[in-house]
């Protein structure tokens, strides 16, 4: 049987719209493979894609409608809409399997944000990434000339906010990489913002952006998926879209230039929901177990010089997240107090403690970079980190609230050099 024989949606989110008298599911894809909205009759949604589970087959969907419903759809109509939702891209059909093919086939993952998050030409992002190190809030300009260059710099955590909130911030982290680490290879853990199968998501696609194409290390990509398993390929579609990653590398090409060569080994880490619920420690899961250990000796067969990269934000608060109400100042101190306990657990490199702490809480705030972070530190320990900026940013409206952080990480009994940074944190509006 073809794929359409058994019909199935994708995950989509969905919410009603009425127009002209008549009331519809109005279909989002947050992959962002298809980017406008879709329209199903209402009826239609409720009581026939219901059925559309990759398991009930077209012959057997009108008798379930009829009988649980009492209405009747004939065949013919119900093989047009298939087809018509599969030309959409909103059934995991021959349509979207296409894409998916597409992109497995691309060498190259094109940017996906430029124009839209950051600049879109090289000149004009190289000045809009100067003026978040020079400018108000920023790290000051990179000093490239000074010491020589560590090799237990371990990594860093960055955030994955937009540029225009949180450009300033990252940039104590992108200093600090740049003016210390002897880097031949970035491992950057980022976060699967969509639905993922797998615990994490694979990728060999070198990365464009205005300012080039960074090399992935596909030796090192393949030495994990054969220790880990090459089914951490089947949510490689989650790269195509995903910013988490893409707003690293632009960062790493500005403070590295084209003067020091480097190459990425991009990875997204999805969920840990369960361990959430559960109060366990992701790593007794045999899965999360086998990747780290796959990234540890990934990084030992190598014989590179290798740094992580955390790209990450903490708390989601406020009404845009879910909250009833709109977000205040005793919240904004709630959260900065929970962020300080955490990222104290992830400065002592104490992933279990980490993530601990907002299991505790079920995760009540939304840490968006809990299961990265979470896997980083285990792949880095032993290391010790230090906050060099923490920051929140508040809309207008007081309806979300996200804050954020840069940290460094060293191994043990190194100096991390010159105190530039102050650690306490600052509101932005």
């Amino acid at each position: 049987m073809t794929t359409l024989d058994r019909p199935k949606l994708r995950p989509l989110s969905a919410s009603r719209f009425d127009h002209q008298g008549q009331s519809y599911a109005l279909l989002q894809d947050p992959l962002g493979v298809f980017t406008g909205p879709v329209l199903v009759p209402l009826d239609a949604f409720v009581h026939v894609c219901r059925h559309f589970d990759g398991q009930t087959t077209l012959s057997e969907i009108p008798s379930r409608v009829e009988r649980e419903s009492g209405r009747r759809i004939a065949a013919d109509v119900l093989q047009r809409l298939v087809e018509q939702l599969d030309q959409a891209m909103v059934l995991d059909g021959p349509t979207f399997a296409s894409l998916q093919n597409h992109f497995r086939q691309l060498k190259q993952r094109p940017a996906a944000l430029a124009g839209r998050s950051y600049a879109a030409g090289d000149a004009s992002l190289r000045a809009q990434l100067t003026e978040y190190f020079t400018g108000a809030g920023g790290a000051g300009p990179l000093s490239l000339g000074g010491p020589s260059r560590s090799r237990r710099l371990r990594g860093v955590l960055s955030p994955h906010i937009d540029f225009r909130r949180g450009g300033p911030v990252y940039t104590w982290s992108y200093r600090e990489l740049a003016e210390q680490a002897d880097i031949d290879t970035v491992v950057i853990l980022g976060v699967a913002h969509q639905h993922c199968r797998r615990r994490f998501a694979l990728t060999l696609k070198d990365f464009e952006t205005p300012l080039g194409v960074v090399r992935t290390d596909r030796d090192y990509v393949e030495r994990i998926a054969t220790a880990a398993g090459a089914e951490l390929f089947d949510d490689e579609l989650l790269h195509r879209a995903e910013h988490s990653i893409e707003f690293q590398v632009v960062f790493l090409q500005y403070v590295l230039g084209k003067e020091r060569p480097f190459s990425i080994v991009p990875i997204l880490v999805g969920s840990f929901h369960d361990h959430l619920e559960r109060g366990s420690d992701p790593i007794e899961d045999p899965q999360v177990r086998r990747f780290v250990e796959a990234l540890k000796a990934a990084e030992t067969a190598s014989g590179k010089n290798v740094v992580y990269i955390g790209g990450i934000d903490l708390c989601h608060v406020g009404p845009e997240f879910g909250d009833p109400d709109p977000v205040d100042g005793q919240l904004q101190e709630i959260v900065r107090r929970f962020d300080g306990e955490m990222l104290d657990h992830a400065a002592a490199g104490d992933p279990a403690r980490w993530f601990q702490t907002a299991a505790t809480v079920s995760n009540r705030w939304r840490v968006c970079g809990l299961a990265a972070t979470y896997t980083m530190l285990h792949a880095i320990g032993p290391a010790t980190g230090r906050l060099l900026r923490y920051d929140q940013a508040l809309d207008d409206r007081r309806t979300c609230c996200v804050s954020f952080a840069s940290m460094v990480f060293h191994t043990p009994g190194n100096s991390p050099g010159p105190e530039r940074a102050s650690t306490d944190g600052h509101t932005s509006a």
